[in-house]
């Protein structure tokens, strides 16, 4: 018994040793003290045809205690050049450490880039190169991206960069800030029935903090469309769930802000004879937090009805703009062609033009719980 469990481990290793002598690793490995960590890219657009491309990269600076160094500290590299894959490498050579993107979180292309298709070249380069990690956010910068990728808001830390907190939800939850990732970017880009929507992150006046209430819209053969502070909050109502957000009702000689803090929106797209309608339905439940005039506890559902029509109202105004201006954030091409067989499909062209003219039902049902009165 004992011979052959000793035949069977020399039969083992005799047939484990070749695999690991053949065995590589993952790639060259390096000491942490000879590399440096990217934060943030930004990517600009010149006048100089011949080299049309800014690359700004935002590096941390090591440092041994947060304690000791609670301001934070980054250096800059900058460069133009005629392709990013080529720029970037001209900016290797100005380091004596090999840059690493793998802790790179955020993306930032300046506005100026959108108004032709570079930004298209960009997604390529970004997307091919493995050490990119596709979970970055991506945003547009205003005026530009060295301005927001250079900017250091009153209060930030060392511990890493404020904006982080805007996109991640670990500091601020506003309805107003959308978060796009670069993969879902890309699938947006690529996709036939939705359009990509990315933030814009500005600066305030005095140039001390950011703001992030804004976005823009992107399609082919189209400028893009911005979209301004309320058509933001509907587009994240509507189509990314927001958590709560504050709705301001003005109706029948009453002025109140409602909370709400339960949104659940659905839609079907459907299309019969080359002629498209949408449904939207909304379910909407909180409380109303504050109000020009005194307000009844017993009128309630008078309220809750006066909700449900500011809100149809809004909805349909904006998914109107939309549909006129030849914009679909929402994907409902999306939906239709998921739900259609491929036999019975539209063309790309047919839809777009069945969009045009869809007939929109916007269906509200809210809930007002609560005056907010103090007794």
């Amino acid at each position: 018994m004992l011979i052959k469990k000793r035949m069977k481990v020399k039969l083992f290793i005799l047939i484990t040793i070749p695999f690991l002598i053949v065995l590589t690793g993952c790639g060259e490995f390096k000491d942490i003290d000879k590399m440096v960590f990217v934060s943030m890219i930004g990517i600009d657009e010149t006048d100089d045809p011949e080299k049309p491309y800014k690359i700004i990269l935002k590096l941390y600076v090591p440092t041994s205690s947060f304690r000791q160094n609670p301001t934070p500290e980054y250096t800059y590299l900058s460069k133009n050049g005629k392709t990013l894959a080529e720029t970037i490498s001209i900016l290797e050579s100005h380091l004596d450490k090999e840059l690493d993107f793998g802790h790179s979180k955020l993306i930032v292309v300046g506005e100026k880039i959108l108004q032709n298709d570079n930004y298209k070249e960009i997604l390529d380069f970004l997307i091919r190169r493995p050490d990119i990690q596709m979970i970055s956010y991506f945003a547009v910068g205003r005026p530009n991206a060295e301005e927001i990728i250079k900017f250091l808001p009153a209060g930030e830390t060392a511990l890493q960069p404020t904006i982080f907190n805007y996109f991640d939800n670990n500091g601020a939850e506003s309805s107003y800030i959308i978060s796009t990732f670069l993969f879902d970017f890309r699938r947006r880009l690529k996709e036939e029935g939705i359009d990509p929507i990315l933030p814009i992150v500005e600066m305030n006046e005095p140039k001390t903090h950011f703001i992030i209430n804004k976005s823009i819209v992107l399609a082919d053969n189209r400028p893009p469309y911005e979209l301004d502070t309320d058509k933001t909050l509907l587009f994240k109502t509507l189509s990314m769930n927001a958590k709560t957000i504050f709705f301001a009702v003005k109706r029948e000689g009453e002025y109140f802000v409602s909370r709400i803090d339960s949104i659940k929106s659905k839609y079907n797209v459907n299309v019969e004879n080359n002629k498209a309608s949408i449904k939207i339905e909304m379910k909407l439940a909180g409380m109303i937090t504050e109000s020009k005039n005194t307000l009844s506890s017993k009128e309630l559902s008078r309220y809750s009805k006066m909700l449900d029509e500011e809100m149809k109202e809004k909805v349909s105004e904006f998914i109107h703009e939309m549909k006129r201006e030849g914009y679909d954030p929402f994907g409902f091409g999306l939906k239709y062609y998921a739900h259609t067989l491929p036999k019975n499909r539209m063309t790309h062209e047919e839809w777009l033009e069945a969009y045009k003219n869809a007939d929109v039902e916007v269906v509200v049902k809210s809930n007002l719980k609560s005056t907010g009165s103090i007794q």
